[in-house]
């Protein structure tokens, strides 16, 4: 099964018609190195991805050779969807590791309105990015230098957990200082500053590029942290006909219909 579809299936089962559509959209897998662009704003965007394996970012360039990390991307994320429905890329997406990363057509995407009830996870997923989005702007915008990183420690922390993998408290770190600071709105300097000082504390400790996280209570008081992965409701959709969250056969499922 595609990392995709195992993703949403840890919530949702889903039908085998369901199943081969997400799988079709990580039918042609490509290897990336490390930092290879994905995508560059500006160029025509035909094309969505799914993230495979190894990590990415989504980030904007700025005429002063800045940038800003809009987000990450781990395994079974898709890349590229705020820019399905424009002419052109709205982002650059650039690997973070070596990656294998699948592109797929953006128009099959089309095809999800065949599947409402695959739709409506899906819908879920976006809007649950969205805040995670707000979570992290309202973090980069109102909160300290460690609050900040504290709060993208335990960010990457659910997230990778969120994919399916063993993790525990520790995970490999691929962002630089540098790319810290470019996530959280500081400096390189300022980013690696703030990581002594939370190592310092206790809070965190590195070996190399593995990071523990030390003190996951104290890092989620410091950033105000909310795990949005876990707190998914998928009660509402029960209102479907043929959505049974706890008796639900696969093999027999058809179109629901919306009472």
């Amino acid at each position: 099964m595609s990392v995709f579809a195992e993703r949403v299936t840890r919530r949702v089962p889903l039908s085998p018609d369901e199943v081969a559509f997400l799988e079709a959209l990580e039918a042609s897998p490509r290897r990336y190195e490390r930092h290879q662009h994905v995508t560059r704003a500006g160029d025509d965007a035909t094309e969505a991805f799914v993230v495979v394996s190894g990590w990415a970012m989504s980030y904007s360039q700025f005429g002063d050779g800045t940038c800003q990390v809009r987000r990450l991307h781990f395994p079974g994320d898709l890349l590229a969807m705020p820019s399905v429905p424009m002419r052109h890329y709205a982002e650059d997406i650039q690997t973070l590791s070596a990656a294998v990363i699948a592109p797929f057509p953006k128009r099959l995407l089309a095809r999800l309105f065949d599947f409402p009830r695959l739709a409506a996870v899906m819908y879920m997923f976006a809007q649950a990015e969205r805040i995670t989005s707000g979570d992290r702007l309202a973090s980069v915008g109102r909160s300290s230098a460690k609050a900040r990183v504290a709060f993208l420690l335990l960010d990457i922390l659910h997230r990778l957990r969120a994919t399916g993998e063993a993790v525990g408290a520790s995970f490999h770190m691929h962002l630089t200082r540098e790319q810290i600071g470019q996530v959280t709105g500081m400096t390189g300097v300022h980013a690696s500053r703030t990581w002594t000082e939370l190592v310092a504390e206790g809070l965190v400790s590195n070996e190399g590029p593995i990071v523990t996280v030390r003190d996951a209570a104290a890092l989620r008081a410091l950033s105000g942290y909310h795990d949005r992965d876990g707190d998914f409701d998928l009660q509402w959709l029960a209102h479907c006909d043929g959505f049974d969250l706890h008796s639900y056969a696969s093999a027999g499922w058809a179109s629901p219909r919306c009472r």
